[in-house]
């Protein structure tokens, strides 16, 4: 212990904090992994209802009552539960004409700044999102129209989309 100095954390510690912080992340990226592929299966049961919906409506002229609001949730929950598969394999949007010219240092000091700045927002997402998903679970609350389907299972998908975003 004498040859310790103050203020000093043992490597030890730092090796296990690691670890589990890997771990952690470990089973962020596996989960955005799993649910990117399961979610992207979902574009064909939205393009059969859409053409089904389209063909009863102007082909039959007797549209139904459930297609559009189906096609909807589902879309909904494609986006927000497909955001961290994107995030995961860098697939989003960014500034190219600026970012390509930054050196790396430049460009890894960018993504720090802005990925604390945008840390706030699912945290955020995640808390409140919750608190509606579990109150509209509790409350049994479905969506007022004609088919009236019931609205937690979408609003579920909200705190997952925040937590994969981190």
């Amino acid at each position: 212990m004498k040859n310790r100095k103050r203020g000093r954390v043992p490597p030890s510690f730092l090796r296990w904090e690691r670890a589990m912080l890997f771990s952690f992340l470990n089973f962020i990226d596996t989960l955005n992994e799993w649910t990117g592929k399961f979610v992207s299966l979902w574009m064909i049961p939205m393009i059969v209802v859409m053409s089904f919906e389209v063909f009863m409506r102007y082909g039959m002229a007797s549209p139904t009552i459930w297609g559009t609001e189906l096609v909807t949730y589902l879309f909904a929950s494609y986006i927000l539960l497909g955001g961290g598969y994107t995030l995961l394999h860098g697939a989003h949007v960014n500034i190219n004409i600026f970012y390509n010219r930054m050196e790396v240092r430049r460009r890894a000091l960018f993504d720090l700044l802005t990925a604390f700045i945008f840390f706030v927002y699912p945290w955020v997402l995640f808390h409140e999102g919750l608190k509606f998903a579990l109150d509209g679970w509790s409350r049994n609350r479905h969506s007022g129209t004609d088919w009236n389907p019931p609205l937690y299972p979408v609003l579920m998908a909200v705190p997952h989309y925040s937590f994969s975003g981190f």
